[in-house]
């Protein structure tokens, strides 16, 4: 299985998937798995 097999089998099960955008995937295959723009989390300085 490969990366974007597993984050869509987590995601399919009701996982959160947010943490392996840039990790494991691109915000482009969160959006193709989620339906979602991804939005990458506020940082604080």
């Amino acid at each position: 299985m490969d990366w974007m097999e597993f984050v869509k089998t987590m995601f399919s099960l009701g996982n959160v998937v947010t943490g392996y955008v840039n990790v494991v995937i691109t915000p482009e295959q969160y959006k193709q798995i989620t339906g979602k723009d991804y939005v990458a989390p506020a940082t604080v300085a």
